[in-house]
């Protein structure tokens, strides 16, 4: 495993240490063993090996309310872990925005 590598992720660290924190958890390999640490305050969470982290991060991620909605104009799934809702989304395969709600109140976020 490259001894550089660097995972980014969206897992929020309020949730898993910190509930007035605001960044999120990212893996960074270090040899043989890696570190799942927040961007915002640099705490470190957990240590695996960095055989595991990929899959650590999975678990993670998994154990957190997730989300999901088929974009309105291609049909892709967009999962969101963290959310327990999606009001709108923007699709990562075609780009386009999807929105959920019939909330006359969502305009004030896309225009008109």
């Amino acid at each position: 495993m490259n001894s550089d590598r660097y995972l980014a992720t969206t897992i929020p660290h309020s949730d898993f240490g910190d509930p007035k924190c605001w960044g999120c958890l990212n893996g960074k390999v270090r040899g043989d063993i890696a570190v799942i640490e927040c961007n915002e305050c640099s705490a470190i969470v957990r240590t695996v090996a960095a055989t595991d982290l990929e899959k650590t991060l999975h678990e993670m991620e998994l154990s957190l309310d997730i989300a999901s909605a088929a974009c309105a104009h291609c049909g892709a799934v967009h999962l969101r872990p963290g959310f327990s809702r999606l009001l709108a989304f923007t699709c990562d395969e075609c780009g386009r925005v999807t929105k959920l709600s019939d909330d006359p109140n969502m305009e004030l976020f896309f225009g008109e």
